[in-house]
């Protein structure tokens, strides 16, 4: 009797430690805002944004790249086994269904953001996969790719240009742009090859998280410059634990501890850059997703969050292994829905799923343990409310998002960046920039 006790105090104190997991099944391909919300048990939560801007690498991709780089190209996702299940469709998403921005896009009642080739009022995806922060990077990882000041060039001299004509005048477009979320997963490129292959003899990690930093900082502020008011950006996964590294990479413990410390390093700089900004940027509000401690939980975990498996693809190479990008046309694993990732590099639908449902349903909770930080359902924070647009009492001087200072243009670069693409598209038999693919 004393041992079931103890027994039942260790558990106790494990859920209480660990929580109970979050085993939600992935909602169908074509379910509407109501009954998503349902499903997330999130009903009592109204966001309001007119509008998702969505930036940088190929976690959110969802055809840029594809378009860029034509249906051969794994970094483009143009072929199957990606978007086994998505109506078997490809669609550039580097995974077998969605990504965890459409699923946050329902959530808010608006349509999947479509990549660069079409704008609309609902926003825009100028995500690329292979993408890089710094402009000195070269394209270790592929030639034509969209890094993000890149992206930035193209929604201020494209995306911006082709709306203002549609508002009935100026301050309505300003309005408009500081009610829209600008939703950034960024930096997982330049930790992981492109600074083992390119840079690691050059900078310290110490020197290049702050190299940067200091220019996410700069693309930032020039995103604010625009009229962007309402950031949301996920800190860099623990890169070491994907099925590429474990198995190409000497490592004593489940994972690659080296790469993650690296990307630790980088990480534990956020919280500073976001407290600078939110301070020197007025009417601004910047949050913080934290998907490592996504992560950390599942890996420690996976059974509690519906995963039987975290550490292998489930694709299948050209080798008939599980480490390299995925073979065209041959099918993926059965069982993707209990995986985590989808190839060696990139998560499973599964996994989309539940770390959207954590940024969207921990901004509920006040156990900080990811999600958006420091807010509760029955206590929100300013920050949060003035961010998603909830209809609570404000003060008006934390929710000010009229103020826009004038800014640098770089309509020229904007010019030659669509140029550049159309080139890239016209020379390997593609359609014109700016028609459907």
């Amino acid at each position: 009797m004393v041992k079931l006790h103890l027994w039942v105090f260790i558990i106790l104190i494990y859920l209480l430690e660990f929580g109970y997991g979050d085993v939600i099944e992935v909602p169908p391909l074509n379910i509407n805002q109501k009954d998503l919300m349902k499903h997330l048990s999130i009903v009592d939560i109204k966001i309001a944004l007119p509008a998702i801007y969505v930036f940088d690498d190929s976690f959110v991709d969802n055809g840029n790249n594809k378009a860029i780089l034509g249906n051969k190209d794994a970094i483009g996702g143009g072929y199957l086994p990606f978007g086994i299940d998505f109506d078997g469709k490809p669609t550039g998403r580097v995974t077998n269904g969605r990504i965890g921005i459409d699923f946050i896009a329902t959530v808010a009642g608006l349509p999947y953001p479509p990549p660069i080739e079409k704008t609309i009022r609902t926003g825009v995806n100028y995500a690329s996969g292979a993408s890089r922060l710094l402009p000195q990077n070269g394209h270790f990882l592929h030639k034509y790719v969209i890094n993000f000041f890149q992206q930035v060039d193209l929604f201020e001299n494209s995306t911006m240009e082709d709306l203002k004509s549609t508002f009935d005048s100026p301050e309505g477009f300003i309005q408009y742009l500081s009610k829209s979320l600008f939703f950034i997963h960024h930096a997982g490129n330049d930790l992981g090859l492109t600074f083992e292959a390119e840079m690691e003899k050059k900078y310290s990690i110490d020197k290049y998280a702050e190299l940067l930093i200091e220019e996410f900082s700069k693309q930032l502020k020039r995103l604010y410059t625009l009229g962007a008011r309402k950031f949301f950006v996920s800190n860099v996964s623990p890169l070491g634990c994907s099925p590429f590294n474990i198995n190409t990479k000497n490592h004593s413990g489940p994972c690659v501890e080296e790469i993650n410390n690296r990307v630790s390093v980088y990480n534990n700089l956020l919280p500073g850059l976001w407290a600078k900004l939110q301070s020197t940027l007025p009417g601004s509000n910047f949050v913080l997703g934290d998907i490592y401690k996504v992560f950390q939980d599942v890996f420690e975990m996976p059974r509690s969050y519906g995963f039987k498996d975290v550490n292998t693809s489930c694709c299948v190479d050209n080798n008939g292994t599980r480490i390299q990008v995925c073979a065209p046309n041959i099918a993926p694993c059965k069982d993707r829905k209990n995986r985590v990732f989808f190839d060696p590099f990139h998560l499973s639908e599964t996994m989309h799923f539940l770390w959207a449902r954590r940024f969207l349903k921990d901004s509920s909770r006040k156990l900080g343990r990811g999600g958006f930080k420091k807010i509760s359902r029955g206590n929100m924070t300013q920050k949060w409310a003035c961010l998603s647009g909830l209809e609570e009492p404000l003060r008006a001087s934390a929710c000010d998002t009229t103020s826009r200072v004038q800014g640098p243009r770089f309509e020229q670069r904007g010019k030659q960046i669509k140029e550049f693409y159309f080139a890239a598209r016209s020379k390997r038999g593609g359609r014109q920039w700016g028609t459907k693919g």
